[in-house]
């Protein structure tokens, strides 16, 4: 049976860039213009599940994304971990000097910021994804613009590459995970790392007992991120990413973390992705 997958952005995307190397070249695939629409068709079972980018390496945290994952009652089923090249691409025929504006996404922009700063020139023009510019630079045959896109992407919509891998730094990889709805936590054999979200009371030494128990249980703690939450002021929520060993009690863990955190919840356990 084809899967059916939402992605933010369309056919060229990073999301769909991930779909064909580490899931599946023959999935359906459902573009969203903006992660809220992709959980939207998530949890209104329009399809299976989602691939959702929730952090890059250079760039950050994308905040929204884990509030949508708490909020939505979603569930990390999977990771996986994409190095990111950016492409400059037009229609055939262009050299660089004739071109005047960029259409990208935002994040796109942020990691080429040394590219840009040596063309100044060039005015950047934000868009809801990196593939939909290209798509219609090529359907409308629009000149002296271009796109930035993953490798393979130009190929996709017959364009030129002008300049390959403007992105600032080498090592650019972005972490994304697999989203489903009330899916029924359970840890299997494979399984090492763990998501999860709590809160803490206003209180001398409350996330060093987190920690402290963290560290009894031998755990690798691989991120901390704290949010604010929307429903009061000055309040923040914690989100941690943790590497567990097959002998732990994650069952035991967990009943502990409930009994010195507020709102606990389990996102996910899964096999942890090679970065």
């Amino acid at each position: 049976m084809t899967e059916r997958i939402a992605i933010q952005g369309i056919t060229g995307s990073n999301h769909h860039k991930v779909v064909c190397d580490f899931i599946s070249k023959q999935a359906k695939t459902k573009a969203c213009m903006s992660f809220n629409s992709l959980v939207k068709a998530v949890i209104s079972k329009e399809v299976d599940y989602g691939i959702m980018a929730i952090e890059n390496s250079i760039a950050g945290s994308i905040l929204s994304n884990y509030t949508l994952i708490s909020e939505h009652n979603l569930s990390i089923s999977a990771e996986y971990y994409l190095d990111i090249k950016h492409n400059l691409v037009a229609l055939k025929g262009q050299n660089l000097e004739d071109i005047k504006s960029v259409n990208s996404h935002q994040m796109a922009f942020l990691q080429c910021g040394k590219f840009f700063n040596q063309h100044s020139n060039l005015k950047l023009v934000e868009d809801v994804d990196t593939a939909l510019p290209a798509q219609i630079i090529a359907e409308k045959q629009i000149h002296h613009t271009v796109a930035i896109v993953p490798d393979g992407t130009a190929e996709l919509f017959g364009l030129d590459i002008l300049k390959s891998h403007i992105q600032d730094n080498d090592f650019n990889s972005t972490r994304f995970v697999k989203v489903e709805r009330n899916l029924k936590i359970i840890p299997n054999q494979s399984a090492d790392k763990a998501s999860i979200r709590f809160e803490l009371a206003h209180e001398p030494g409350s996330l060093f007992k987190v920690l402290a128990l963290l560290q009894e249980y031998n755990i690798n703690m691989t991120k901390i991120q704290s949010i604010p939450t929307p429903l009061s002021k000055w309040n923040y929520a914690f989100y941690v990413d943790m590497i567990f060993l097959p002998e732990i009690d994650m069952e035991n863990l967990i009943e502990k973390l409930k009994s010195i955190t507020h709102h606990f919840k389990l996102l996910g356990i899964y096999k942890q992705a090679q970065k």
